[in-house]
């Protein structure tokens, strides 16, 4: 099975990376990977007709993909841009994009104790318009995040690690039905 990580984020310190770390090693029996968002150029129907290596080999691997895990926090109240724009370039075509009937979970971190609701809320809504069939499940939102990350960059609380494990158990078994 092939299971992709879109990270919303990619900065050094990023508590995303280290939870998509986390569910490469959790998930290391399936091919998992984790294409680095920001190398993609800001979705353009202008860049269509000829798009760059990177994006071709970006769709490539949504498409054969068989599920996607978003790992984000939440920018402004929303997406993060990178995050973003990936979903913009994998949507393409409409009603016939590599998204479409693809199965998606979300999981959002914060210190707040909000968890990154709000992420959830406008990705839910746009893998909703891209067709994608997202994972019925409760929310799974990693909070206080710099709490549950030790600075060495470890997933230390075993509550999360324990719905981690749960949520990604649940997803994989989605994934096989």
């Amino acid at each position: 099975m092939k299971i992709m990580l879109l990270s919303g984020s990619f900065h050094k310190q990023s508590k995303s990376l280290v939870i998509a770390e986390f569910v490469g090693n959790y998930l290391a029996s399936h091919q998992v990977e984790c294409p680095l968002l920001d190398c993609l150029p800001f979705y353009s129907i202008d860049l269509e007709q000829d798009k760059p290596e990177k994006v071709r080999l970006f769709l490539e691997s949504v498409h054969q993909a068989d599920g996607i895990i978003c790992i984000t926090p939440e920018y402004n109240h929303s997406v993060p841009a990178v995050l973003k724009n990936a979903i913009d370039w994998a949507s393409r075509p409409a009603f016939h994009s590599p998204l479409k009937d693809k199965p998606v979970t979300i999981i959002s971190q914060a210190d707040s104790p909000v968890g990154g609701a709000r992420v959830q809320a406008h990705l839910k809504l746009v893998f909703d318009a891209t067709l994608s069939v997202l994972f019925p499940s409760h929310e799974m939102m990693l909070t206080p995040v710099s709490k549950i990350i030790n600075q060495e960059g470890h997933l230390i609380d075993q509550d999360a690690v324990r719905r981690m494990t749960r949520h990604l158990d649940e997803f994989v078994r989605f994934l096989e039905q």
